[in-house]
């Protein structure tokens, strides 16, 4: 008709109609068949059959939906002689609209049907000339008129998707249907109108694949991150293939370095859904920046967890006996020694386990380390899927459980059941290029180990973060994840950290209004906000507007480390009068903290912190270390608990001796510094324990080589030990110097000789090795003399 009428170039109106709309059906074996095209779709699409709410079931006729789960795709099936005709892009997306109008609504008597031909007039009338849509100038506004539309221009399109929602149609959809219809207005269309085929694809495809984010109504006024990677795809493959090779022996695990915050932890948890689909175990270890805890601490609790699995879960009394062979065979009656690290070990062996053995002897340090492999190798052998071992933040690690990570490492290269992923910091080794943790890294690079460089995420990896926290289609966030990939610089934590103070701020904002339910920002508010000089500005912004019990609740948990345990928080509760489990609750409620199931709170990440703690003077700080450090330290004496000793030793040794005035105080201090630093040199861990033996010397006093001369003596031979140990030469000479100089007989003053002459000979200063070592021999035969004389 409209050609008789002489109207050219017309949209191909023919090819939208319902009648020539060809359906995708799966048959009962699931696979997609082509249906011949619909001659009577009332027997197919009524009203609502697009809709998924359970809700809208009973309004429909049962025997009309058992086609919904059949159709898999939609097609349009022009008739021949048409599809030289086609129109524009623009005007093939308007058809599409269309389409879906007509198989929204068909055959509903409540429709007004008119509307879909006034929008065909539309089409028609822009197709053929009569009203070209160009852009004009207003001359009272000097506005072009495209930001002038009249309200009918602005309604018509949400005035359709109205009536479809009215009729129980998805609003999701509803805003899916009037975007295609906006593409009738040409320039004059709206920013959210589509602009390709492509786009139309993804968005229904998202609605397939996530109708509860994409499909159904979606009105939740929070923010709410899920628990999924973005723009990691590669990265996730090669830990897919590494986990492969581990059971031809050709890889032993992953590591993972990036700098902080990049997603290195989320991404190592990838590793859970691979386990679990292989029958695997996952052990999981973090270590901490202001490591609370002992040597070994970390690893031997993985190792613990683990025995109390397999005590757990094996109930087969011939496999327990199996078992327990296994494992008194390979580690002996030195299960004892072990046992002290792994308090579930004897669940698994009958041996006796009442004899106590000390774990902290010098010549135990191989002994543990090897005890530790024989366990590993005996429990994957027993173990019905693969063990993995993830150690996280391992640029943290203590020096002893570097060297257990690299005996566990070396020991496993035949076994194939056992798969090791770690996360590095890698920034922190870079600026400390002599660290204990560096040399360790270098050490390992020859290791059969697949090694992934994390970056931040890119454009499109961000947009998938925004597009799924909003449950809006990628093409809408598309502008806003611009702009955050900038001010953020791609890193993931930041994006969402950027996202919830933009809706703290009012730049995010959940609207009510129009067809869909759906968050809506002021982007050029959002583009004038300068957050890229540093994005830890906004976290310091939104501890600065928090109540001041919530404020307290961070200090204290940012002096105590990454994580505070509830054990302390009781301690801490009871000595300050305060409930900070309870504030520590809301704490998490903000997001600058996680609850770790029953069993203590931890910041959602050690940057976060960091910052809580530098938002204290320097003053406070001490006072703070000072009091929860005595607080702990009589709650670890009535306990006999060595980790809340240790605990309480490092708090106060982080204030330091200027907030204790206390002498007597100060010589308990000083002693516990030498007991424990003993302790963690027994264990090979000299970088520690002479920090220990430095904080002891810290709290001597002034007249100690006269009031305190035995701990002097012991706390300056430990130091010196602890520096040769270290190859720290300068550091021998000073501690046994001032022995030499303040020591009141030849006995005492042996050890501080031998130091010196050990740590010359491991410099390779020969000469000044052996001038020491002839004067030791002088001053050691002046002593035998002198007994051979009293004899």
């Amino acid at each position: 008709k409209m050609e008789q009428s002489g109207c050219r170039n017309t949209i191909p109106l023919a090819a939208i109609a319902a009648e020539n709309i060809d359906l995708g059906l799966k048959n009962e074996r699931g696979s997609l068949t082509r249906s011949d095209p619909i001659k009577s779709p009332p027997q197919l699409l009524k009203r609502g059959d697009i809709q998924r709410n359970e809700s809208l079931l009973n309004s429909r006729d049962k025997s009309q939906t058992n086609h919904l789960e059949a159709i898999d795709y939609v097609r349009m099936n022009c008739p021949p002689g048409i599809l030289s005709d086609v129109g524009n892009k623009t005007d093939r997306l308007f058809a599409l609209g269309v389409v879906f109008v007509e198989l929204f609504a068909f055959g509903n008597p409540t429709f007004d049907a008119d509307a879909i031909n006034e929008i065909k007039a539309s089409a028609n009338a822009k197709s053929s000339g009569d009203t070209k849509m160009k852009p004009t100038i207003d001359s009272t506004n000097n506005v072009p008129l495209k930001k002038r539309r009249s309200d009918q221009e602005q309604g018509s399109s949400s005035e359709i998707s109205g009536k479809l929602a009215l009729l129980g149609t998805p609003r999701p959809l509803c805003a899916l249907v009037e975007d295609l219809i906006e593409c009738i207005r040409g320039e004059f269309r709206r920013d959210d109108a589509y602009k390709t085929f492509e786009d139309v694809y993804l968005d229904l495809q998202l609605m397939i694949n996530e109708p509860s984010k994409y499909l159904f109504d979606n009105h939740v006024p929070q923010l709410m991150i899920s628990d999924k990677l973005y723009g990691r795809d590669e990265e996730m493959l090669k830990i897919q293939e590494a986990y492969k090779l581990r059971s031809t022996g050709v890889c032993l695990g992953v590591i993972i370095t990036g700098e902080a915050s990049v997603g290195k932890s989320r991404l190592a948890r990838s590793i859970d859904e691979l386990s679990w689909q292989n029958n695997g175990t996952v052990l999981r270890g973090k270590f901490d920046q202001v490591q609370e805890s002992q040597p070994l601490s970390v690893i031997a609790n993985m190792f613990n967890d683990m025995c109390q699995l397999f005590a757990e879960a094996v109930r087969s009394q011939g496999m327990k006996q199996n078992l327990a062979s296994a494992l008194e065979s390979a580690l002996g009656s030195q299960a004892r020694l072990l046992s002290r690290f792994l308090p579930n070990l004897p669940r698994l062996m009958t041996l006796n386990f009442t004899q106590n053995s000390s774990s902290y002897c010098s010549e135990s340090t191989q002994v543990i380390r090897r005890l530790f492999c024989k366990t590993l190798q005996v429990l994957s052998f027993y173990s019905p899927g693969p063990i993995t071992i993830l150690l996280d933040d391992v640029q943290w690690a203590d020096p002893a459980s570097l060297l257990l990570i690299s005996s566990l490492l070396q020991s496993s290269k035949d076994n194939k059941s056992v798969f090791f992923l770690f996360c590095i910091r890698d920034n922190d080794c870079q600026h400390s290029p002599d660290s204990t943790v560096n040399s360790w890294y270098q050490s390992i690079f020859e290791m059969p180990l697949k090694h992934i460089t994390l970056a931040n995420l890119s454009e499109d990896g961000v947009n998938a973060m925004v597009s799924d926290t909003l449950c809006l289609f990628p093409r809408l966030t598309r502008p806003l994840s611009r702009v955050l990939h900038r001010k953020a610089l791609g890193n993931p934590f930041f994006v969402w950290q950027t996202l919830k103070v933009l809706q703290k701020e009012g730049y995010l904002y959940h609207s009510l209004r129009g067809t869909m339910r759906r968050w809506m920002w002021d982007m050029d508010k959002i583009s004038e906000l300068r957050l890229s000089e540093n994005v830890l500005d906004l976290l310091i912004r939104q501890m600065d507007i928090l109540p001041s019990d919530l404020k307290m609740g961070l200090e204290v948990a940012s002096c105590i480390g990454a994580a505070v345990s509830m054990t302390v928080l009781g301690i801490l509760s009871s000595h300050l009068k305060v409930d900070l489990a309870g504030i520590l609750e809301r704490v998490a409620e903000k997001g600058f903290m996680d609850r770790v199931g029953t069993e203590k709170y931890r910041f959602v990440h050690d940057r976060v912190q960091q910052e809580a703690y530098k938002t204290m003077a320097e003053h406070r700080r001490s006072e703070h270390h000072t009091t929860f450090g005595l607080a702990i330290y009589s709650q670890a004496c009535s306990d006999n608990d060595d980790d809340l000793l240790r605990i309480s030793l490092n708090q106060i040794n982080r204030a330091g001796p200027g907030t204790i005035t206390d002498l007597r105080q100060k010589a308990m201090i000083a002693a516990l510094n030498l007991k424990v630093g003993r302790r963690s040199a027994a264990l090979k861990d000299f970088g520690h324990s002479l920090s220990y033996f430095e904080n002891g010397k810290s709290f001597l006093d002034v007249g100690s080589w006269e009031h305190q001369y035995k701990l002097s003596i012991d706390l300056h031979d430990a130091a010196a030990d602890a520096a040769c140990a270290l190859g720290a030469v300068s550091d021998v000479q000073k501690y046994s110097l001032s022995v030499l100089s303040h020591a009141t007989s030849l006995e005492d003053k042996l050890n501080a000789m031998l130091a010196i002459v050990k740590s010359l000979r491991k410099s390779l200063a020969l000469q000044e090795a052996k001038q020491w070592g002839v004067k030791f021999l002088q001053e050691l035969g002046s002593l035998i003399f002198s007994v051979l004389l009293q004899c």
